[in-house]
């Protein structure tokens, strides 16, 4: 899809910049995607134990990484269109910073490029309940961007007298609802009857068995009532 944008000629898509940028904000919205439901499941069924504190904050410094990816990417974009001298490339850009859709495009720069930014500070990173306001934040953010580029590079064209503003019909909200719809029927299908974490990834987070026995002898050692007895083994129970 980034290379059917790059190889048009309707000023805003018309960049060598969009396939790069395309993947890193895949991984960017795809990482908070997965961060926002992550979350809900770690809480809904318990998994505190199985996704811990270290998981979360690796993947909010992959957002750190892949957001200042993007917000290069959105400033590239400026410099190419001012230093091709393509005076609609130009005005493509600057009408998308200060033109009708001025609104769209700050959010998205907020939610992109400032929001994840915050995430250096460590105790915002390792908090669970800042990690999924923000990682809300992104996904709003994208939102915006594929609105930014679709909507604010067709409603201006090259004659005046083709320029409109975009205003969208039930049918759209309806469309757009509808995928929401259809994306947390399959989430929580998966959910109820498959495995939502992998056993073979959890293996570094569980105690091994000479660790429980070690445990165990050490709880024994250090409450004379248990010395002399055999250690209990609740999971054999």
């Amino acid at each position: 899809m980034s290379f059917d944008f790059a190889t048009s000629v309707i000023p805003g898509w018309h960049t060598t910049i969009f396939p790069p940028y395309f993947v890193a904000g895949a991984i960017f919205s795809g990482f908070a995607m997965v961060l926002t439901l992550m979350l809900i499941t770690r809480e809904v069924f318990d998994l505190k134990e199985y996704i811990t504190i270290e998981h979360i904050e690796a993947m909010n410094k992959v957002i750190i990484l892949t957001g200042s990816i993007v917000g290069v990417a959105y400033i590239t974009e400026f410099f190419i269109a001012w230093y091709s001298g393509v005076q609609y490339e130009t005005y493509a850009f600057f009408n998308r910073m200060t033109g009708p859709y001025w609104w769209a495009y700050w959010s998205m720069m907020t939610c992109n490029v400032i929001s994840p930014q915050l995430f250096w500070i460590r105790k915002i990173r390792q908090s669970v309940v800042a990690t999924f306001i923000l990682s809300i934040v992104v996904n709003i953010g994208m939102w915006f961007e594929r609105f930014v580029i679709i909507v604010t590079s067709l409603h201006r064209d090259y004659l005046p007298s083709s320029w409109v503003m975009f205003y969208p019909t039930i049918i759209d909200v309806a469309d757009y609802i509808l995928t929401f719809g259809i994306f947390f029927t399959l989430f929580f299908l998966f959910a109820k009857f498959l495995p939502v974490i992998n056993m073979a990834e959890v293996k570094a987070v569980l105690k091994g068995t000479s660790e429980k026995v070690k445990d165990q002898k050490l709880s024994s050692a250090t409450r004379p009532e248990l010395q002399g007895r055999p250690a209990y083994n609740k999971d054999v129970e």
